[in-house]
């Protein structure tokens, strides 16, 4: 009774949100019925009982490429996994299916569009999203995630109803601080992809510095500037996790002399903050600036939509300053083309490239591709892998109960450590840091890659201090700077051999 009592004030609350931000107004007169129309692959199979449908719910902005990935993610998971096909269906499930007490269940999908990713952020949509999945459509597992500040509001649906919540979006290291400090609230948060956002800062550290070691300490003949000294800036988006990500950067990138003798890096003071909805007039006064302050590196921290005006007056300038760090939109396949050649040189770490990072990598990402006519982006990457930690965590534990399946999903250790596209699955347990059920960071279980643009292609370049960097290894492509400014000339493809890289402090 008290359960269909809070669906009901949920039902009104959400008529009432829908007529006080003026979006459509929902008006349920049943609850939400699955069929094999919500089953991948199973659409056009004999009808499936609603009580062997796994269902779970896509919480994300499906508007946008951060939640569409999500979604679409998921379904080609589901899809897999249900008919027995592809790289994760026949390595895990070649039967189709998941047997549970001798009887088929099947993976059913559905998403909620959070509106998360939107410049004008309301995040009372991205919780109506969320009562949407609880209340109505009655999922039992659930992923997604974007923006912090969303995320933040409507998790609390899915830990106050007890449903497991695999975030696939936002990096930030409270969520899974949270879970530690008030384990029976939020035990039913995971953290998969990307792994958070301390973790993502010191990899991203790791690759500024192994680029720094070529460009300041080598000279022309091999590869490098022989410049004793490199100078970065900070360009970032005006949101609440990237003022983490800069005060580590600075605080560890300046302090290296002495420590790192090979590599001496000056902060030039520009940290610039832009707004989602940056327009290109106020993005251009900021390369000059940061050309007329003889910037060389310049270090973008930008998950949303102003990583395309970042992009794309860089290529109008042309300041001679090589950007590497974080932009999420320069992940989308089709961003050579949609930029017009202006991404060339941006560096992004991102989750994963075709390349074989595990044996699924490669042809889960050409599966994508085919399904959608588009590459995946981290969030869909996260999704593809989250659906199978909830496949691999149902059939291990041979039930669906919340409980159950949040303990399964705890025993993904080092040891016991699962393949998966992104990376080998690894739980933090929080006995040795600040977080718990945070994917652990380091090769081969949580690890970035190093992206390029050139040339009208995406290249994995060397991250000699993050992933394997072997200077024979076909993936590994050079690293090229812009032929004008401070850094002209200069690529390089790995560290010569013999030379061992600093590590970090």
């Amino acid at each position: 009774m008290e359960q269909l009592t809070k669906r009901i004030l949920a039902i009104v609350l959400i008529a009432v949100i829908g007529v006080a931000i003026g979006f459509t107004v929902w008006i349920f007169v049943a609850p939400y019925v699955w069929s094999n129309v919500d089953v991948p692959g199973m659409e056009n199979e004999a009808a499936i009982p609603e009580d062997r449908i796994i269902k779970i719910g896509v919480a994300g902005d499906t508007k946008r490429i951060h939640g569409r990935g999500q979604y679409q993610g998921a379904y080609l998971a589901a899809y897999e996994i249900n008919t027995g096909t592809g790289a994760i269906g026949s390595k895990y499930f070649p039967g189709g299916g998941i047997t549970i007490g001798g009887q088929k269940y099947y993976i059913g999908i559905t998403s909620e569009d959070t509106d998360e990713a939107n410049p004008q952020l309301d995040t009372a949509k991205g919780t109506v999203a969320a009562d949407r999945l609880v209340y109505y459509k009655n999922v039992q597992f659930a992923l997604g995630g974007f923006r912090t500040e969303s995320l933040l509001a409507y998790r609390e649906v899915f830990m106050e109803n007890a449903i497991p919540f695999i975030n696939t979006g936002s990096a930030t290291d409270s969520f899974c601080e949270d879970v530690k400090d008030n384990y029976a609230r939020y035990k039913y948060f995971f953290q998969d992809n990307p792994i958070k956002g301390s973790d993502l800062a010191s990899e991203l550290i790791r690759l500024l510095m192994t680029s720094s070691v070529i460009f300041s300490a080598f000279p022309p003949s091999l590869g490098g500037a022989g410049q004793p000294v490199i100078r970065f800036s900070i360009v970032r988006e005006q949101l609440e996790w990237t003022e983490g990500f800069k005060d580590a950067i600075v605080a560890v990138l300046t302090n290296l002399t002495g420590t790192n003798p090979l590599i001496e890096m000056v902060f030039t003071g520009l940290d610039i903050t832009i707004p989602q909805n940056i327009g290109e007039t106020e993005m251009r006064a900021h390369w000059l600036n940061l050309d007329g302050n003889n910037t060389q590196i310049v270090v973008p921290i930008i998950s949303g939509e102003a990583g395309s005006t970042f992009t794309t007056t860089y290529g109008d300038i042309n300041p001679g300053i090589i950007p590497i760090g974080i932009n999420v939109m320069s992940q989308a396949g089709d961003y050579w083309t949609t930029t017009g050649g202006r991404c060339e040189y941006g560096v992004t770490l991102e989750s994963v490239l075709r390349t074989n990072k595990t044996t699924l990598t490669q042809p889960v990402w050409d599966a994508y591709l085919a399904r959608w006519l588009e590459s995946p982006i981290y969030t869909a990457v996260g999704a593809i892998d989250a659906v199978l930690h909830y496949a691999w965590a149902i059939n291990a534990s041979q039930s669906l109960n919340p409980d159950t399946i949040v303990a399964q999903l705890e025993t993904l250790d080092k040891a016991n450590a699962i393949e998966c596209t992104a990376g080998w699955i690894a739980y933090d347990d929080g006995s040795t840091g600040a977080t718990r059920h945070c994917t652990t960071e380091g090769w081969p279980y949580g690890a970035a890659l190093a992206v390029q643009w050139y040339n009208g292609f995406k290249r994995l370049v060397p991250g000699a201090l993050i992933y394997p960097s072997d200077p024979w290894s076909s993936a590994i492509h050079p690293l090229y700077t812009p032929p004008y400014g401070y850094l002209e000339g200069m690529n390089y493809t790995v560290l010569p051999p013999g030379l061992n890289p600093p590590t970090p402090p």
